[in-house]
């Protein structure tokens, strides 16, 4: 029998092991490749941290997400200044070299920034310090010892439906009308919160999550998208131009928006038709209390999901990494 704890310990072991390998690689090289792969190998270690908090020393572990979101929102930093450089690029307006070339500046100082925060990751050699801190059960809270005990089939059971309903209710808030972009974002960063604790559960489950996460990726692209659309605006909105630099800007200023815009709709669209009933919340409520083999179901779905993540990989496999929603 496998408890929270061991499970949670030997999860966070592995993902930490990750974010080394691709801190690693992005020391190298700040490509969007590098920073897509760093963005969420520490994405998914925090989250770990977070939804199996009673399992980790908190002192430690506040300090670890800490110095992790530093890096990830320098990361990020550049990852924005690459989106907005590759909206921009695609308007093929006239005269917007100048634009493009001071966002470029800026992405170059960003990944100076980046870098320096990386070499002294290696330097300190935090994932051995905060491995061994971890693995020492120091600041662990003895009340915290029953969560710890749970078998993690028994755990799965306690905590996904509750956050099934969390999400479907901030769902339904998110497509409201007169919501705004940034909380639209809040739910995306909640969305995604919830599909990588899903992704720690899976292999408890004979092939229903898969699908379920599958639906989620969907939505959480279109989501991607507005986001996408709102910082680039806002980076373009800080750059400073005059002339005919001044006419492109507000051009590209508008069509991000008309952008944004269609994406709002066609989330709304889409999370509405798939998410906004009662009955749906009740079959994802089902499916992640349903732990273990089915009788009869697996056999049914295996064909089925193996095709799904087969298409699913082959369509990843062709879209640039500044674009996927991992």
């Amino acid at each position: 029998m496998t408890t929270t704890g061991s499970f949670a310990k030997k999860e966070a072991d592995e993902l930490l092991r990750r974010v080394d390998t691709q801190v690693a690689r992005a020391t190298k090289s700040q490509g969007v490749d590098e920073l897509h792969d760093l963005r969420v190998a520490i994405r998914r270690y925090i989250r770990i941290l977070s939804a199996l908090a009673p399992c980790f020393p908190r002192g430690e572990s506040k300090r670890m997400r800490r110095g992790l979101k530093r890096i990830m929102v320098q990361a990020g930093d550049i990852r924005n200044y690459d989106i907005a450089i590759h909206l921009i690029s695609r308007m093929e307006l006239p005269d917007s070299g100048t634009l493009l070339r001071q966002i470029q500046k800026r992405r170059e100082l960003a990944a100076t920034v980046l870098s320096a925060s990386l070499h002294r990751w290696k330097a300190r050699n935090l994932p051995a310090r905060w491995r061994a801190a971890l693995n020492a059960d120091r600041d662990l809270k003895s009340a915290d010892a029953d969560f710890r005990a749970v078998p993690l089939e028994v755990m799965a059971k306690r905590l996904l439906p509750d956050m099934v309903t969390e999400h479907f209710h901030r769902g339904v808030a998110a497509v409201g009308k007169k919501m705004p972009a940034h909380k639209i974002h809040r739910f995306r960063i909640a969305a995604k919160h919830f599909r990588y604790t899903l992704d720690f559960f899976a292999p408890l489950y004979a092939g229903t999550l898969p699908l379920l996460i599958d639906r989620l990726k969907d939505v959480q692209t279109l989501l991607g998208d507005i986001n996408d659309c709102a910082t680039a605006r806002r980076i373009v909105k800080e750059e400073i131009t005059e002339g005919a630099g001044d006419t492109v800007r507000s051009s590209v200023l508008s069509e991000l928006k008309d952008r944004q815009r269609k994406k709002i709709k066609e989330f709304r669209e889409q999370y509405t038709g798939e998410f906004s009933s009662a009955s749906v919340l009740r079959q994802w409520r089902d499916s992640v209390q349903r732990v273990g083999p089915q009788p009869g179901a697996a056999a049914k779905k295996s064909a089925g999901v193996k095709k799904s993540v087969a298409a699913k990989k082959r369509a990843v496999a062709k879209i640039p990494a500044s674009r996927r929603r991992q």
